[in-house]
C-alpha cells in the first residue's frame, strides 16, 4: 500500500518553500522518522521524514523545485513490504521554522533512530544526515555533541549550538587580545592622523656624555637605576620651559599655551598602550621624576592607574630605544600638539674635529601639529633637546621648586 508524503504547512510568515535535495532515491528502504528530503525556506532548512517504514516507491517532485504548495504530494512510500499497517499521514501538521531560540529543525514523525558512523569510525552516533554533513563541514566531531532529538539523536540545531559556542569562544579570545584600551587608542590615533596636519623634525644627538652620566649616577645608587627615559623626560621638561609654544593645544578659537608642563610617557601594557603623566616636570629633580615614573609604569602594567594619572597631559615622550628602534615618527596625541619619539642609543661612526671615530648616537624626532607649532618653534625646541642631551650635567642640576 502506497502512503503519500505531503509537504507540511509552515508558519504564515513562510511564503516560499523549495525541495533542496532528496536524501533517498526510488527503491531505497526507509524507516519511519528517517529524513528522506531537505526543504529550504527563506528562513531555514528542515528535514522531511518518512511517515512510515517501507520502500520509497516514487519521487513526485524533482530536486530544485521551488514555490511548493503546502499539502502537495512529494513522494509515495510503499509499506507493503514492511509488514505494517498504514496510519494517518501526519505531515500535514503546522511546522514553525527554526529560529535562534528554537532548535526544532526537523518534522518529528517518529522516534526511530538512524545509526550513522562518527567521523572517526571508532563508534556510532545517532544523527540526521544534515547534522552529519554540517559537522563535517565545520570540523566538529559528532561523538562530542549531545543530541536533543528523539532517543538522543543529533540534529541540525545541536550542531549549530556547538558551532556557535566555539565561535563565541574564538571571538572572546580575539576580544581579549583587542582590549577596550586598544580600541580607544586605535580610534584616537586614526582620527589624529586623519585630522591633525603633522610635520616631523629629526635630530641626531651625540649621547656619549648622557650614557656616561647615567652609568655614573647609577653606580652611586643602591635603590633603583635611572633610565634614559628619565633623563629625556627631564630634558623635555626643561626645553618646554624655554619654549612654551610647544606646550600648547589647538582650539577652534585660539591656541592654548599651558603654564603647567605635564609630560605623558608612553608605556606598553598587556592591555595596550597607555601614557601615565608626570606632573610639573620642570619643577622636579631627576630623582623625583625617576621615582614617579617608575611607580606610574608599575601601576600602568598592573592595570591600576587612576584616570587622573593618564589624562590631561600637555606633551608626550615615547621611547622605543630599548627595542632597538633607531627612530620613531609618532602620531600626535590630541589635544596635545607634539610628541617626542626617541630611538636607541647606539655606537656609530661619528665625525669629530674632522676625524671619524666611534661614538654613541641617539635620534630624537619631533612630531608636531602645524596649526599650533610652526617649523621654527619646532626646530628651536628640538635643538634645545639636543643641547641638553649633549650637555647632560644640566639635567642633574638642582631645579628651582624641586622636591
Amino acid at each position: 500500500m502506497a502512503v503519500e508524503v505531503h509537504l507540511p504547512e509552515f508558519a504564515e510568515t513562510v511564503t516560499d518553500a523549495k525541495l533542496a535535495a532528496w536524501l533517498k532515491q526510488e527503491g531505497d528502504t526507509v524507516v519511519a522518522g528517517e529524513p528522506i528530503a531537505e526543504i529550504e525556506t527563506e528562513k531555514t532548512t528542515v528535514e522531511l521524514e518518512a511517515p512510515v517504514s517501507g520502500v520509497l516507491q516514487k519521487i513526485c517532485v524533482v530536486e530544485g523545485t521551488e514555490a511548493l504548495e503546502p499539502g502537495g504530494v512529494l513522494a509515495l512510500v510503499d509499506e507493503s513490504d514492511a509488514g505494517m499497517s498504514s496510519g494517518p499521514v501526519v505531515s500535514s501538521s503546522v511546522m514553525e521554522p527554526a529560529s535562534e531560540d528554537d532548535d526544532a529543525d526537523t518534522v518529528t514523525l517518529d522516534t526511530t533512530q538512524v545509526e550513522v558512523p562518527s567521523p572517526t569510525g571508532a563508534e556510532t552516533v545517532s544523527a540526521t544526515p544534515l547534522a552529519r554533513r554540517m559537522a563535517a563541514v565545520t570540523g566538529l566531531n559528532l561523538a562530542e555533541i549531545e543530541g536533543t532529538g528523539p532517543g538522543g539523536r543529533i540534529r541540525k540545531g545541536d550542531v549549530d549550538r556547538v558551532r556557535g559556542a566555539r565561535v563565541e569562544a574564538e571571538e572572546a579570545y580575539e576580544d581579549q587580545s583587542l582590549s577596550a584600551m586598544r580600541r580607544v587608542t586605535a580610534v584616537r590615533m586614526a582620527d589624529a592622523k586623519r585630522t591633525v596636519p603633522h610635520f616631523y623634525l629629526r635630530v641626531e644627538c651625540v649621547a656619549d656624555a648622557l650614557v656616561d652620566l647615567r652609568a655614573r649616577l647609577n653606580a652611586e645608587r643602591s635603590d633603583r637605576a635611572l633610565t634614559l627615559t628619565d633623563l629625556i623626560v627631564r630634558a623635555a621638561g626643561l626645553a618646554l620651559r624655554k619654549f612654551p609654544q610647544a606646550n600648547a593645544s589647538w582650539t577652534e578659537n585660539a591656541v592654548r599655551v599651558y603654564r603647567a608642563i605635564d609630560i605623558a610617557v608612553a608605556v606598553n601594557t598587556p592591555a595596550g598602550l597607555i601614557a601615565p603623566i608626570v606632573r610639573q616636570v620642570d619643577r622636579k629633580s631627576l630623582d623625583v621624576i625617576s621615582l614617579e615614573l617608575r611607580e606610574l609604569t608599575v601601576r600602568a602594567r598592573d592595570g591600576k592607574l587612576q584616570p587622573e594619572e593618564y589624562t590631561g597631559g600637555t606633551f608626550t615622550v615615547s621611547n622605543l630605544g630599548m627595542f632597538g628602534v633607531e627612530s620613531l615618527y609618532a602620531i600626535v596625541n590630541p589635544p596635545q600638539s607634539a610628541i617626542l619619539g626617541v630611538g636607541a642609543a647606539r655606537q656609530r661612526p661619528v665625525v669629530r674635529d674632522g676625524e671619524v671615530m666611534v661614538g654613541t648616537s641617539l635620534t630624537c624626532t619631533l612630531s608636531a601639529d602645524h596649526r599650533t607649532i610652526d617649523g621654527v618653534i619646532g626646530a628651536e625646541f628640538l635643538a634645545e633637546i639636543q643641547r641638553l642631551i649633549e650637555t647632560p650635567a644640566l639635567l642633574s642640576a638642582a631645579t628651582p621648586g624641586s622636591r
